[in-house]
């Protein structure tokens, strides 16, 4: 890690004024090379070259490579080892079938009408709330993780995310996670909530072909979202009333049925869409009006659900076109380099210090962790930030909203209610139980391992079962609507 930071510490500078001028006369929207995208948005392969693949973001195309020793499968879409059933070359591109106008969508922002707490847009979606300048505005980093904590990823997390590491106001720093049930150890959620970081759901399944999750109905978004919240109440003891948001699987959304949920049940936020690359990030918006960005996954909600927040997942790329382009950042493509990895986020990061100051949120899934190439570079990330910024905080997506929904200076965030130390939460136990229990999905039983803090339940929760009794029942039995 010392030698990490030493060949690092002598390049900031140069990197920050170079990313300084980068901005003013940046090319990354001009065609790169002869490549035509098939699709305005997706990943393609390299007609003349198994190593490298195309990127396309609003029909401009990205030649990234894969690293060595993979190839491009073109059916998967991914960088993998060589075999007898890769798919190398160009698959058939099915152009989508085009939607039929929603008559009850959402109107365009009208900012006269839209006013905080409750209420946010903007035309273009890049403008800072309560009108403040950039220079005016505290610079949110919003460390997110995807997945499901336990014995593999859970330790790392100690390190990255240690009490000694400070926000402006001698806060530790925090981060979100969007917990799936499948391979959680509720030890692990418990843990990382008695310290004080924000759980959020994703579903209890996360099951696929990924295609399900934009045509799940209403009443499957409830079972997995909402029974999902209460598993994590049950068997992590998270507060029913901290579970704020949520994030779908493989950012797959699910439109209005998804939206629904959110809002029927007494969620505040979303954060499932990816936002095209563009100079200027988005800030987060409210489902007042209709979304400010193009809809990647072409499953966005249509309609207006007043009051609820989405923070969307604006794309990472740089100038050169180093890791390609990607909304998790584990799935942009780098060497075995943790200064290339380092370079990469501190680009970003500061595309968004640079411009609008909208949050920084740093997408990861958990396995991010598992690997010492970009644990190394993470680290010396957020040792740099805090050192280097005085005006940059890492909080929860639960935080940032608390701010958005009343903005204030930077001069004035030290004070902000919103933004002092957690109160103290119960830190789960040091001795966990690992539970032995019947898993039956309709189709099967088997036997599953839980590991919790408290008592293990009778049978492994499930959909349909969510408390893992013997008998099971539907959320909709077990959990009402929010009256709010």
């Amino acid at each position: 890690m010392l030698g990490i930071r030493g060949l690092i510490s002598g390049l900031v500078f140069v990197f920050i004024a170079s990313s300084e001028a980068t901005f003013k006369t940046s090319e990354k929207f001009k065609t790169k090379g002869k490549f035509e995208c098939p699709l305005e948005y997706g990943v393609f392969a390299n007609p003349g070259n198994c190593r490298r693949f195309y990127t396309c973001n609003g029909n401009v195309p990205y030649d990234t490579p894969c690293p060595a020793p993979l190839y491009f499968d073109d059916t998967k879409k991914l960088c993998v080892y060589k075999s007898k059933d890769l798919q190398c070359g160009p698959v058939p591109v099915t152009t989508p079938v085009p939607t039929t106008p929603d008559p009850n969508a959402a109107p365009s922002c009208n900012p006269s009408a839209c006013r905080l707490p409750d209420c946010f847009c903007s035309e273009d979606g890049t403008q800072i709330p309560g009108n403040l300048v950039p220079k005016e505005t505290p610079q949110m980093i919003l460390i997110t993780f995807s997945g499901a904590p336990n014995v593999l990823n859970g330790e790392p997390f100690g390190l990255l995310l240690n009490e000694s590491r400070l926000n402006p106001n001698g806060c530790p720093i925090k981060a979100t996670f969007f917990v799936p049930h499948e391979y959680a150890s509720y030890y692990y959620v418990q843990k990382l909530y008695g310290q004080g970081h924000e759980i959020a759901v994703q579903t209890i399944t996360n099951r696929q072909p990924e295609d399900f999750w934009p045509t799940a109905t209403s009443e499957e978004w409830v079972e997995e979202v909402v029974g999902m919240k209460e598993i994590l109440h049950v068997f992590a003891n998270v507060s029913r009333e901290e579970v704020a948001g949520m994030r779908a699987p493989f950012l797959k959304a699910g439109g209005n049925k998804m939206l629904e949920v959110i809002y029927d049940y007494g969620l505040d936020y979303d954060s499932s869409l990816a936002a095209p690359l563009s100079e200027v990030p988005l800030w987060p918006y409210t489902f007042d009006y209709h979304h400010p960005h193009k809809c990647i996954s072409k499953t966005c909600p249509t309609r207006s659900f007043p009051g609820i927040w989405e923070f969307p997942l604006n794309t990472y790329s740089t100038d050169d076109e180093t890791g390609g382009t990607c909304v998790f950042l584990d799935q942009c493509v780098f060497p075995e380099d943790p200064e290339v990895v380092y370079d990469f986020l501190v680009y970003n990061f500061y595309r968004h210090y640079a411009t609008n100051r909208a949050p920084f949120v740093m997408n990861f899934h958990v396995n991010w962790v598992t690997d010492d190439t970009k644990v190394a570079a993470l680290d010396v990330f957020i040792d740099h930030i805090l050192e280097t910024y005085p005006d940059v905080w890492f909080v929860t997506m639960q935080q940032a909203m608390q701010w958005m929904r009343s903005p204030m200076t930077s001069d004035l965030a030290k004070s902000f209610e919103g933004w002092k130390c957690p109160r103290t939460r119960s830190p789960g136990c040091n001795i966990p139980r690992t539970c032995r229990v019947k898993f039956n999905d309709g189709s099967r039983t088997q036997i599953r391992y839980l590991q919790v803090c408290g008592k293990c339940p009778e049978m492994y929760p499930w959909l349909h079962n969510i408390r893992g009794t013997k008998e099971g029942k539907r959320v909709k039995d077990l959990v009402q609507k929010s009256t709010v």
